[in-house]
């Protein structure tokens, strides 16, 4: 399985106000910018964090939502208030937003300066007002986020936007999720029954039906010489009893779950499928059940569901890839 975390990021959006004029928005973006390259540098953080340029209007709020929306590598957003940010400017902004959002409640020092504070100080450093001002008008809206409080620099406030980041980069994957059916569902069963329409709706996840023997064409046009191969990889790794080995009475058994293998793997691939069912009940022209290719591609990340079940396909896939 590919790193999935290596082609996402996550937007660093720092909220301030042009009141406070150019120099002072100057020293806002460089501590933010700090901050973003302490998350960005976290070890439990598996997304790449991305500082924004300072956010001071509803205008580039907007612009910048409808931006993250809109780029597939985006998989979430990070809000600070690093000073006072006039929460109305952000309505149009979480309303137009459809990625994750966590709301950072942290500030550029760990510590307050007690011995040299002055009022400059407390004029740049207002994110205990901003913040609040920001956790009102996101409950306001109705707006569905994670809260993290706390200095960047701690390990459990990095601990908690990682698994976070995880989730996102799950939600990510859902949304641009394709999966297979090979047949239907089993006869008779209820779990595994359920409206796709609503779950490409809701989820994101694109679940279509291909015959059996769609696969079946493919697995047949697997060569001797992959199969010879792939069979080798499976002695080496795994205790092979005789009676599967080469020369053994049940050995070509072996050889058809290597093509099964092949040939489910070549079907996925192809299609950019990244989850999969199969149902004992349908095998078309499949002459046994795909027992070790399943676990096999299950080991690599796909996504797989027994007898039809594609929830818990989507579900498989989406935690391998939380998990990785």
């Amino acid at each position: 399985m590919h790193n999935p975390f290596d082609t996402r990021e996550i937007w660093f959006l720092t909220g301030s106000q042009g009141l406070y004029g150019p120099e002072t928005l100057d020293q806002v973006a460089e501590q933010s910018r700090t901050i973003a390259e302490m998350l960005d540098a976290a070890s439990d953080i598996p997304v790449k964090i991305v500082w924004k340029p300072v956010l001071t209007d509803r205008d580039a709020i907007r612009e910048t939502a409808l931006a993250a929306n809109a780029d597939p590598a985006c998989v979430g957003v990070i809000a600070w208030m690093h000073t006072f940010s006039p929460a109305k400017m952000w309505i149009q902004g979480l309303d137009a937003l459809r990625t994750p959002l966590l709301h950072l409640h942290t500030q550029a020092n760990v510590e307050l300066p007690w011995s040299t504070i002055d009022m400059d100080f407390m004029n740049l450093n207002q994110a205990a007002h901003g913040d609040r001002e920001f956790g009102y008008i996101a409950t306001r809206l109705g707006v569905d986020r994670k809260t993290v409080v706390g200095h960047a620099s701690d390990a459990k406030v990095q601990g908690r936007i990682g698994r976070w980041a995880r989730a996102a980069t799950g939600w990510a994957e859902m949304h641009s999720l394709k999966l297979a059916r090979f047949g239907d569902n089993m006869r008779g069963v209820a779990v595994t029954e359920g409206d796709k329409t609503e779950a490409e709706l809701r989820l994101g996840v694109s679940v279509n039906t291909w015959g059996v023997n769609d696969l079946v064409a493919v697995v047949d046009a697997v060569s001797d010489e992959a199969i010879d191969a792939l069979v080798a990889e499976y002695e080496e790794l795994y205790e092979v009893v005789p009676e599967l080995r080469r020369g053994g009475e049940r050995h070509e058994s072996l050889r058809y779950g290597a093509r099964q293998e092949i040939g489910l793997r070549t079907f996925l691939d192809e299609g950019g499928f990244g989850a999969f069912t199969t149902n004992f009940e349908d095998l078309g022209g499949l002459r046994q059940l795909p027992g070790l290719a399943v676990q096999r591609l299950m080991a690599d990340g796909y996504g797989f569901g027994a007898e039809g079940d594609w929830k818990t396909a989507i579900l498989v896939r989406v935690a391998a890839v939380m998990g990785y």
